[in-house]
């Protein structure tokens, strides 16, 4: 069996109807998530003088993070239109009434941070829930997930420069202004088209606020095992690039290789979607993740920042195609009705696993070297790599295939697609 066949191009994505007209406002609502941290951070620091608060006001609205698959659940049952704008009206109000508070109470403002956290509107799910809708009646979907997984590193790069930007020349507060005005906006404007009314077609029984939902799914929950655990060996190495910076006397310069890493991700996003990839899921991701943890082997031994970049930014490689394989799994793996809940869940473990990453780095750093950190992290991969590529049980097919458990078990779920 052929591994590859030539997929279609970005332009045919985009000349899909509605493509453009969702994508591009999407694109600035969720630019605000790129400007937010670094916004957020320096508004709470200056209004009260201490980063430990700022730090906890910012770790606050992620922690909110982890609401987004009910309120995926919610965009599901009742269409973007109708959940999305008042998500974004709450959140932007949150992020502006931040912005120009000036207590200096701390306990106040992470409250207030938080508490806006819970209202952040899940616009990366809507949107690949909006792609598989637009890509329905085509071969297009794989390529619309690698162009928006792409464009969402891209956002995640630029973002905190624009931030960068916005408060050396102005403020910060204008910084967190300028992330409401964009995540109101963009959302907004999303909402627009035809699609954003539309309604996945729920189960007879109606689901309860706290059920499962498609985490019953045995599959599912084992990509989500292998996605927390890859997050939490990026993190790893995140803060291993900082203490190699660190230790060499350019701190700055951490901010050079972490943009290597994403450059790499962009152009492995780039290259994998050129094709249209025929073997199974599992076996993408035991390649992809045996990549990064090569990647994270060769930084242990590489003392120098340049080489460094180097070796981090081949890793990269991998990092956009890694989501791009998870949502098309969850696609595959969940029923119409829970594919936008589904497609969060992968964001939110991927955020729980970089926070536990980061904590279990920082407190190593303090105990050893960072090259022992950057082999850890490798290890840790190439360990997940090898439990995936002997998944066999559930393995799940690529479109287009049907899996082995599938083709001696239950029908096919593959009837309809819409999501986030």
């Amino acid at each position: 069996m052929s591994g590859t066949t030539r997929a279609g191009s970005y332009r045919d994505v985009l000349l899909l109807p509605y493509a453009l007209r969702t994508f591009v406002p999407a694109l600035f609502g969720r630019l605000s998530y790129g400007l937010l941290p670094l916004s957020a951070l320096f508004t709470v620091q200056q209004a009260t003088d201490s980063f430990a608060t700022a730090g906890s006001a910012v770790a606050a609205f992620g922690l909110a993070s982890l609401t987004m698959p009910w309120k995926a659940r919610l965009v599901d049952r009742y269409s973007q239109r109708r959940v999305l704008p008042p998500l974004a009206a709450l959140c932007g109000s949150g992020l502006a009434a931040t912005a120009f508070t000036r207590t200096p109470n701390a306990a106040v403002l992470v409250l207030l941070v938080g508490l806006t956290g819970v209202f952040a509107p899940p616009l990366g799910p809507s949107m690949r829930s909006t792609w598989r809708l637009i890509t329905d009646k085509s071969d297009l979907k794989q390529r619309a997930y690698a162009l928006d997984a792409i464009c969402e590193e891209s956002l995640y790069l630029g973002g905190p420069l624009i931030a960068g930007l916005l408060i050396s020349f102005w403020s910060a507060p204008v910084a967190l202004s300028c992330t409401a005005v964009l995540m109101v906006c963009g959302t907004f404007v999303m909402v627009t088209t035809p699609l954003a009314r539309h309604v996945a077609e729920q189960p007879p029984t109606p689901r309860r606020f706290l059920d499962p939902g498609p985490l019953r799914n045995a599959g599912l929950r084992r990509v989500l095992v292998v996605i927390f655990f890859v997050a939490a060996g990026v993190s790893v190495a995140y803060v291993c690039v900082a203490g190699v910076a660190q230790g060499q006397g350019r701190a700055g310069a951490a901010g050079f290789v972490e943009a290597a890493i994403g450059l790499g991700s962009v152009i492995g996003g780039l290259a994998w979607a050129r094709r249209t990839h025929a073997r199974s899921h599992w076996q993408h991701l035991a390649g992809l993740i045996a990549l990064l943890g090569v990647g994270f082997l060769a930084a242990s031994m590489a003392g120098n920042l340049i080489v460094l970049s180097v070796v981090l930014g081949i890793g990269g490689l991998a990092v956009a195609p890694l989501f791009v394989v998870s949502y098309l799994a969850a696609d595959e793996l969940t029923p119409a009705h829970e594919r936008t809940e589904a497609s969060t869940w992968i964001n939110t473990i991927n955020n729980l696993g970089s926070s536990a990453g980061s904590s279990l780095a920082g407190l190593a750093i303090d105990r050893t070297t960072p090259s022992h950190g950057f082999l850890a992290a490798g290890l840790l991969l190439l360990a997940v790599a090898l439990v995936s590529s002997l998944s066999r049980v559930g393995a799940i097919s690529t479109v287009g295939r049907v899996s082995l458990g599938r083709r001696a078990a239950s029908p096919s779920r593959r009837r309809s697609r819409c999501s986030p």
